[in-house]
């Protein structure tokens, strides 16, 4: 974490901290319905509301980078204008962001 802030503090960019129990692995990337609690084990699940055949690791990262970016643009929506996006954005913490914009 320490290195993804500082590399993004270096590069001008926003890291954004999705919250740690965001269910990224079980959310459906193509529906967005959540599917059942699964073992670590299970690689592949099959979207119990539109048949889809999704990869674990590649579902996630779907899932985690589009709530990334919908957790940025709520932010910089709310920033008066000229004012820079935070370099971090915590999930945890998103209330007291938009409260101190």
């Amino acid at each position: 974490m320490r290195q993804l802030r500082y590399k993004c503090e270096w590069y001008g960019r926003t890291l954004v901290i999705v919250d740690r129990f965001f269910p990224s692995t079980r959310r459906c990337s193509a529906c967005h319905s959540l599917g059942p609690r699964m073992d670590v084990s299970v690689r592949e699940w099959s979207c119990p509301e539109c048949g889809v055949v999704q990869d674990r690791d590649t579902n996630a990262a779907v899932n985690l980078r589009d709530e990334g970016m919908r957790l940025y643009w709520l932010v910089a929506a709310s920033l008066p204008p000229g004012r820079k996006t935070p370099t971090v954005i915590k999930a945890s913490e998103l209330e007291e962001c938009l409260l101190a914009a």
